[in-house]
């Protein structure tokens, strides 16, 4: 079967295109041809205005959080984009959602996720395609999978919830990534969802031999940073936990200050000693290959979608409050048991997507 993916744009995140190339791998090996819709929707100028006066009224009451940015066109860099090019199938690049690719590509079925592809602040006003507006009206299966709010509150307007809610109520199959979207899905959106893996563990440490660059050498031992947020007080945090493990410390950027392309930043998580983040597929892919990890919060980028992750695979005491940096404990982690359950998981989500994808129009 022919499968579009709409997700967020394939730009300048790691975690990003790596959960849509899992995805790719994933149907594909199902039998199925997937194809992404590489589309770079932006911010309309009305809820652009709207987001970034909600931001700004946040930040007057004491909250730090980021004023939203309008962009126009591409932000993919050639460190990135290379990646894009070589290893995932996509359309071609259009700057909005629109019904004809489904005829063009001959799609049979559309999947939504994973990612923050519901998260009103990071959609603007392209929010109801994620849950596929373009498509309405058409004869084909629309699945979400592992879909996520990114957050534990909901975000959307009067309008927005009631426009989404009809959407996703002509789905045929919903799931989302955190224990927490499935309240949402049931208390704002009127639909029954299932809790299921993101696509990148969908794959073994094994699933990314084709692509990670084993030539990448870290050095000497090494406690690998790769937090999107660093303060002086995480800065002197990360020293601390060096010192005493007698590692050095190794700081790996994101977004456009990255200096690894994705198979090498594949590679620095598999070789680092420790790895200390605030993202959620910096531990994921710790968790995959088995590293020692410590997960930081991070409120406004959404602790969900982490602590969802992390509870579920009897992980909580890897996750580190941002706002008491004490050192962590030097326990081993029982990774016997967190691969049975992590495989019991795949099982599950694997079986939601093969049903899915069987549903009649």
């Amino acid at each position: 079967m022919r499968i579009g993916i709409v997700t967020q744009p394939l730009e300048m995140n790691y975690g990003g295109l790596l959960q849509n190339w899992a995805l790719q791998q994933v149907l594909k090996n199902m039998g199925h041809e997937p194809i992404t819709i590489d589309a770079y929707q932006r911010y309309a100028p009305f809820h652009f205005a709207f987001n970034w006066t909600r931001a700004l009224l946040k930040r007057l009451t004491g909250k730090k959080i980021k004023l939203p940015k309008r962009y126009k066109g591409s932000l993919r860099s050639e460190l990135l984009g290379q990646f894009v090019e070589q290893h995932i199938n996509k359309t071609e690049v259009m700057w909005h959602y629109k019904p004809e690719v489904v005829n063009q590509y001959g799609l049979e079925a559309l999947v939504v996720g994973s990612d923050q592809v519901w998260r009103a602040t990071y959609n603007g006003d392209h929010l109801e395609d994620m849950f596929l507006r373009f498509a309405e009206g058409l004869p084909l299966k629309r699945v979400a999978y592992a879909a996520s709010f990114g957050t534990n509150e909901w975000e959307y307007t009067a309008e927005q919830s009631a426009a989404c809610a009809a959407l996703a109520q002509q789905m045929n199959a919903v799931s989302v990534r955190e224990a927490d979207g499935v309240d949402l899905c049931r208390e704002h959106l009127g639909v029954k969802a299932q809790c299921v893996l993101d696509p990148t563990l969908l794959l073994d440490a094994e699933g990314y031999k084709t692509i990670i660059d084993d030539s990448w050498d870290g050095g000497e031992p090494y406690l690998a940073v790769y937090c999107l947020d660093i303060t002086p007080e995480k800065e002197a945090f990360f020293n601390q936990l060096a010192s005493e493990r007698g590692l050095v410390v190794r700081y790996f950027a994101a977004g456009w200050k990255a200096k690894l392309s994705v198979q090498q930043w594949l590679a620095m998580l598999s070789k680092a000693a420790i790895v200390v983040t605030d993202s959620f597929h910096g531990t994921v892919f710790s968790i995959l290959f088995g590293r020692d990890f410590y997960t930081m919060g991070n409120p406004e980028r959404g602790n969900s979608r982490i602590s969802s992750l992390l509870h579920s695979l009897g992980l909580e005491k890897r996750f580190i409050n941002a706002s008491s940096l004490n050192l962590p404990p030097s326990d081993d982690i029982d990774w016997q048991s967190v691969q049975s359950l992590l495989e019991q998981q795949r099982l599950l989500s694997m079986s939601f997507l093969t049903q899915a994808l069987r549903a009649k129009v």
